[in-house]
């Protein structure tokens, strides 16, 4: 009752007052005739006072029970417009997601597994090189590079990815998407009472997009890249060469890790959200 009553606006409160003090009035005169004996021989207007009593009583709880149906029908239609709207939106996310990876998936996967090889193999070379300064230390990193293996990782990458202009654009919406539904219908959601995605699955699907606007045509690593691998074959600073090209390998790591697991992760938010139609 006191949540009823907090929530109810302040003009209606106070005509609940103001008829409740008629109403108790009236109660009053009522009972003082009733032990006088006014109303012995006046049916009809007794059976109008007895009502215009019971209606001062009863119309502030009828107003209340009905403010309170009003406001519980507007809140239920608000949270049916915001699954709506969530479910749109997760829907579009999902379905742009795929849009990163024009090419074969499967070149995609390669390409992760390759790089992520690669770049452990720069790593393993920079502790190594670092302790000893032993060029016997950078013969593995060489040879990935040298049999192909690296080449390979970038050809996989460029065919599944397809870096670009054509990427800027599936990029754009991907974060479009993603920052509408992660501020104006999470809000929404939350003030209507409806469910969010889990901590867990918002935080990764954030961390992927954000991977990907840091460079909406996903080919800036390719340049920064070769540009290292030639440092790395040519420059007498070793240890500078190294972490440079340790660095970039990551990057695109990173980034072919961040478009395979986006269309998985927006596909599961799709599943999350997307049954409010």
């Amino acid at each position: 009752m006191r949540r009823v009553w907090n929530e109810t606006p302040g003009a209606l409160r106070g005509l609940w007052l103001v008829l409740w003090g008629i109403g108790i009035a009236l109660l009053a005169a009522g009972w003082w005739g009733d032990q006088a004996g006014f109303w012995s021989n006046k049916p009809f207007i007794t059976n109008v006072f007895s009502s215009l009593t019971a209606a001062m009583f009863g119309i502030p709880l009828a107003l209340i029970v009905l403010q309170r149906l009003g406001v519980a029908q507007a809140e239920a239609v608000e949270a049916r417009a915001a699954r709506r709207l969530a479910a749109t939106v997760v829907d579009d996310l999902a379905a742009t997601a795929p849009r990163l990876c024009p090419g074969p998936l499967s070149d995609l996967r390669n390409a992760e597994t390759e790089l992520l090889n690669v770049e452990r193999a720069a790593q393993e070379t920079i502790r190594q090189w670092e302790s000893t300064q032993d060029r016997e230390s950078l013969c593995a990193l060489r040879e990935l590079m040298a049999d192909g293996t690296l080449d390979s990782a970038l050809a996989d990458f460029k065919s599944a990815i397809r870096p670009g202009k054509q990427a800027v654009t599936a990029v754009a919406e991907i974060s479009a998407h993603w920052s509408f539904l992660n501020s104006t219908v999470r809000s929404r959601l939350l003030e209507t009472g409806g469910t969010w995605l889990t901590p867990a699955l918002a935080a990764h699907i954030n961390e992927m997009v954000q991977r990907l606007a840091a460079d909406p045509y996903l080919d800036g690593w390719l340049r920064d890249l070769d540009m290292a691998i030639r440092r790395f074959q040519t420059t007498s600073d070793m240890s500078s060469a190294l972490h440079r090209l340790w660095i970039q390998l990551e990057i695109g790591y990173l980034i072919a890790e961040a478009v395979n697991q986006l269309i998985g992760l927006t596909a599961e938010a799709s599943s999350a959200l997307g049954t409010g139609r």
